[in-house]
């Protein structure tokens, strides 16, 4: 019943995860504060591209470190840990870029998308606690 969360398949979820966290939650969270768009015009796609990047190197992390545990065997507190590391990495990536003028610079973007990566990071393993739940209530239901 657990094999689905783990493997290849876990890790597209994962991913799949990352990208729609990034992309309709904190790109929807950015349209609400900047409707205008005088920032940016299209955050759920501008924030779904760091979602992507960060659902891959979560989605290693996680192969590596967490070796042999399916995704509901793994605490909350390590699925935080993981997503600040991918933050980090998600940061120091966007340092080179230009952002604009209104850049908090690197340590500012490091520092921020850390924060998204735990938040990204808790909500999977959240997400995957309660779709386990839901299949162990239907697995015993039948």
């Amino acid at each position: 019943m657990k094999k689905w969360m783990s493997g290849v398949r876990g890790a597209i979820l994962i991913i799949v995860l990352w990208v729609l966290g990034w992309g309709l939650g904190f790109g929807g969270i950015m349209e609400l504060i900047d409707p205008d768009g005088k920032v940016q015009d299209i955050w759920p796609i501008v924030l779904a591209i760091p979602g992507l990047i960060g659902g891959l190197v979560f989605a290693a992390l996680f192969a590596i470190a967490e070796r042999g545990r399916s995704l509901d065997e793994v605490s909350l507190v390590r699925f935080g840990l993981w997503g600040a590391v991918s933050g980090i990495v998600i940061g120091v990536l966007t340092i080179p870029a230009k952002v604009g003028d209104v850049s908090p610079g690197a340590l500012g973007m490091i520092a921020i998308a850390t924060a998204l990566g735990v938040v990204a990071g808790f909500g999977s393993g959240a997400f995957i606690r309660l779709v386990s739940m839901w299949r162990t209530r239907a697995v015993a239901r039948a």
